[in-house]
């Protein structure tokens, strides 16, 4: 993965504050204040947490929000590989004040434990859980997602796939898998050896699954706007993973914009 790519976006994206520490219990919070949540659960899993930011001044009319999901081959990684802090809450009060932002763990596979559809389903419980909460968090409904590499698979997968009522506006895809029988065909042997690991084999061991996990056989007229982030020279997914999803989009005249 090109990591300064992920490093640079991150620096965007991340915040973190210390100013009003909550459980998320689903009380409504003041609304003239910066708010942050701490390990919500949004299940019973250890690993079914998410971290909340809500900024002061919002209203439920235009303040939008950002899911981000982790990245880490669906292996590894933590909604705290963004290393928020005071001074990263500032810089993105100040360049999108009216935008809130979650951060969110799932399950990640361990042996044959936790492999697909665990983080798929993770994703749409915690959305769940987001959508039921807006109104308590006084945020409106201009969602969009979020992720880094296999963060960013499970990002369009969610808006490509579960997301019939057009709830989510948009999705940012940082180096992500989009079409994982092209990436098993396409990338190294560590890609090779992490997709047999999340989905349980090879494409022709099961190749329903791989189907199924893929992004880009969800795209359709409706799918919301993405914005695809992708380095030259990553080695674990390459380049032709956007172009894959790009030439989509144009068969479909769905916008998009490119960052390579």
């Amino acid at each position: 993965m090109n990591r300064m790519l992920i490093c640079l976006s991150a620096a965007i994206l991340s915040l973190w504050a210390s100013s009003c520490q909550k459980d998320g219990s689903g009380e409504a919070y003041p609304l003239n204040e910066d708010v942050v949540l701490n390990d919500v659960s949004y299940g019973s899993h250890e690993r079914q947490k998410m971290d909340i930011f809500l900024p002061a001044g919002r209203n439920r009319k235009t303040t939008g929000l950002l899911v981000f999901i982790h990245g880490g081959g669906w292996i590894g990684g933590s909604k705290d590989d963004l290393g928020f802090d005071l001074s990263r809450l500032q810089v993105w009060k100040e360049r999108f004040p009216d935008m809130a932002l979650i951060t969110l763990n799932y399950q990640l596979v361990t042996g044959s434990q936790n492999r697909y559809p665990a983080a798929e389903e993770d994703v749409i419980q915690a959305m769940d859980y987001v959508y039921k909460n807006l109104t308590n968090y006084g945020l409106s409904s201009d969602i969009c997602m979020s992720g880094g590499s296999a963060g960013a698979h499970l990002a369009a997968l969610y808006s490509l796939k579960h997301n019939p009522e057009r709830r989510v506006k948009g999705c940012i895809g940082i180096s992500g898998a989009y079409d994982l029988n092209l990436l098993y065909e396409t990338g190294n042997s560590q890609a090779r050896q992490l997709l047999e690991m999340f989905l349980g084999g090879s494409p022709s061991q099961v190749p329903h699954v791989y189907q199924q996990a893929s992004p880009i056989h969800f795209v359709t007229a409706q799918a919301p706007k993405f914005l695809l982030l992708h380095g030259n020279d990553d080695p674990l997914t390459p380049l032709s993973q956007a172009g894959e999803m790009i030439d989509k989009f144009e068969q479909l005249d769905i916008p998009y914009h490119r960052f390579v």
